[in-house]
C-alpha cells in the first residue's frame, strides 16, 4: 500500500497546524505551501477535505489562516489519513462481502485493515511530532 501524496501533505500540513496550536496561531495557506513544498491550490483542496472532517477550522481576516479543531493529542494520524485516503480501505470488499464463494484472502484483508487502522489511531498529531 502507498499513501498518495494528497495523504502525505494533508500529514505534513496537520503537523505544522500541531506545531502552532499552543499558540493559537493561523497558519496561512501560503506559509504552509512554503514550508511543505507544495502548491497553494493543491494544499487548499487538501484542506478543504481536512475541514470537511472537522480536524481544522478556517478563520478569516488579516489574521486568518488554519487551525486544528482540537488539541494535537486528541487528533489521530489514523483519523487525518482516512479523511485523506478513502478510509484506508486497502481493497474494496473492506466491510462488505466480496462477491466471489469463496475467498481466502477476504479475512487477511480485513485484519490488515483492522491492524493499519488500530496503529495509526494510537499515535496522536502530538506523539508524531515528539518524533522528530
Amino acid at each position: 500500500m502507498k499513501m498518495s501524496t494528497k495523504a502525505r501533505y494533508g500529514l505534513y500540513a496537520a503537523t505544522e497546524l500541531a506545531k502552532a496550536y499552543d499558540g493559537g496561531t493561523t497558519l496561512s495557506v501560503a506559509d504552509m505551501s512554503a514550508s511543505i513544498g507544495v502548491t497553494e491550490k493543491y494544499l487548499e483542496q487538501i484542506l478543504s477535505l481536512l475541514k470537511s472532517e472537522g480536524i481544522v477550522s478556517a478563520q478569516r481576516g488579516a489574521y486568518g489562516g488554519y487551525i486544528l479543531t482540537d488539541k494535537p493529542e486528541k487528533i489521530s494520524v489514523g483519523r487525518v489519513l482516512r479523511c485523506l485516503e478513502n478510509d484506508l480501505k486497502i481493497v474494496d470488499c473492506i466491510g462488505a462481502t466480496c462477491g466471489r464463494k469463496k475467498c481466502a484472502p477476504h479475512a487477511l484483508w480485513n485484519k490488515l485493515y483492522k491492524n493499519i487502522n488500530e496503529f495509526l489511531d494510537s499515535i496522536t498529531l502530538k506523539e508524531l511530532l515528539e518524533e522528530i
